[in-house]
């Protein structure tokens, strides 16, 4: 197996502000594929055998998260949990963030104890180009429209669903945003 899946999960105290950033956040993880395709040789090895995803998992409690602050393998997981306050991610663009939690996640995954770590956070470090910032925003929103025509939505189904789906992510975008 080889990691090709780095994922953001975020676990803050307000329920609605997990929803907004769940919706909004996401899909970084689809769109970070891209970069990890070309370093596959470099995310292989017997220290990775049967790992295909890396986990940042972002706690505002600490009692939610398991040994905080230390690398661990989980199952097919590399995995990393940190407590912090996620309530600022509330004030930027999800694009914004993105960047910030990659740096993050790059300096992170340097001190991981697996050698194909490397390789991850040297793609993480790797700032947005224009390009890259063009090709992710699109995967930074809720509904995307290309997923869903990959799951089989097209025409007026597809037009409901964006239209269902979008109003449904206003209440807990609007709510997070507010809360404070």
């Amino acid at each position: 197996m080889t990691i090709s899946d780095v994922r953001f999960y975020f676990y803050p105290r307000r329920q609605r502000l997990e929803r907004y950033l769940t919706m909004t956040h996401w899909g970084f993880a689809e769109w970070f594929t891209r970069r990890l395709k070309p370093l596959r040789e470099q995310l292989r090895g017997p220290e990775a055998k049967g790992v295909d995803i890396v986990n940042f998992m972002l706690h505002e409690r600490e009692k939610q998260a398991w040994r905080p602050d230390e690398w661990h393998r989980r199952l097919n997981t590399f995995e990393f949990s940190f407590v912090c306050d996620l309530s600022p991610l509330r004030d930027q663009t999800p694009l914004e963030n993105i960047q910030k939690l990659m740096r993050f996640g790059a300096t992170i995954a340097a001190q991981a104890p697996w050698p194909q770590m490397q390789a991850v956070s040297a793609a993480l470090a790797a700032p947005l180009d224009d390009n890259d910032r063009a090709t992710l925003v699109p995967y930074l929103t809720w509904p995307r429209e290309a997923t869903l025509r990959k799951l089989g939505y097209e025409g007026e189904r597809l037009a409901l669903f964006i239209e269902n789906a979008r109003e449904e992510a206003r209440g807990p975008m609007r709510e997070a945003r507010c809360a404070r």
